[in-house]
C-alpha cells in the first residue's frame, strides 16, 4: 500500500510540476510579440498587357501584347513588424505586337519602326530580360492577408527578336541593332492573399540614346501570383 501511495503523489507531483511548467510557457509565449511578416511569399509569377510610351506615328498597337515575370523571391522581415524586404532573381518577357517593322539607318547606327503595307498574320517585338528584383513588403497579419510592395527591378536583355509571319512564310530576327543591353524600372503590387495587381514602368529607353526612336519607355500592367 504504502509503494502504491508513493506511486500516486509522485505521479500528482509531475502531473502537478508539468501543469504548472506548461502554464509558465503559456504566459511567457503571450508575452512575446506575435510575429507578421513570416517570411513567404517566394515564388512570384506575372501576366501582363505590355506597351511603349512614344511609339512613332503611323504605329499601332495590337490588345493582345502580353508578357510575364517569374522569380524566384528571398524574404527577410523586419523583426516581428509587417514589413519585410525582398531580393530575387528571375526572367520576364515583354511582348509587343504591332504593325511596324524593324528598319535601320543605311549605316546602322539608328533603328526605328516603320509601318507595314502589306498583309501579314504575326508581327512582333520580343524583349526578354535577366532581372533582379527588389521589394520593400507589406503584410497584414494572418495566413490569408492584404500585401503591398513598392520596389523596382534591374535587367539585362539576354534575347531581343521580332517576329513575322504572312502567306510566304514565317520569319525570326535576332540581334536587333541598338537596343539599351540595361533595363530598370520601379514596379508595385497590391493584393490580398495570393493574388495581386502588378506594374511595372521603366526609367530606362528602350533604344541606346542617339541609337533609335527616342523616349520608348516600356509598362506593363497585370496580374500576379504569389504561389509560395
Amino acid at each position: 500500500m504504502k509503494l502504491f501511495l508513493r506511486n500516486i503523489y509522485f505521479i500528482l507531483f509531475l502531473f502537478i510540476g508539468s501543469a504548472t511548467i506548461a502554464q509558465t510557457k503559456d504566459s511567457l509565449d503571450e508575452k512575446q510579440p506575435k510575429k507578421i511578416a513570416d517570411p513567404k511569399d517566394h515564388i512570384v509569377v506575372d501576366f501582363s498587357f505590355d506597351s511603349y510610351l512614344n511609339f512613332p506615328k503611323e504605329i499601332s498597337q495590337k490588345p493582345y501584347s502580353l508578357g510575364g515575370n517569374a522569380y524566384l523571391m528571398w524574404d527577410y522581415p523586419f523583426g516581428y513588424g509587417p514589413f519585410s524586404i525582398a531580393i530575387g532573381a528571375g526572367f520576364s518577357t515583354h511582348d509587343v505586337h504591332t504593325n511596324g517593322r524593324i528598319t535601320y539607318s543605311i549605316d546602322g547606327k539608328y533603328t526605328t519602326f516603320v509601318p507595314i503595307t502589306t498583309k501579314y498574320s504575326t508581327n512582333k517585338f520580343s524583349c526578354n530580360y535577366m532581372e533582379i528584383p527588389i521589394e520593400l513588403r507589406l503584410r497584414t497579419k494572418g495566413e490569408k492577408s492584404f500585401k503591398l510592395s513598392v520596389g523596382g527591378k534591374f535587367g539585362y536583355a539576354y534575347n531581343v527578336h521580332s517576329k513575322y509571319a504572312d502567306v510566304d512564310g514565317k520569319m525570326k530576327v535576332y540581334r536587333i541593332k541598338n537596343i539599351n543591353p540595361f533595363r530598370y524600372g520601379v514596379s508595385l503590387r497590391i493584393g490580398y492573399n495570393k493574388f495581386n495587381l502588378q506594374g511595372f514602368y521603366a526609367l530606362s529607353e528602350l533604344f541606346k540614346k542617339g541609337g533609335g526612336e527616342p523616349g520608348m519607355i516600356q509598362f506593363s500592367l497585370g496580374i500576379g501570383l504569389l504561389l509560395y
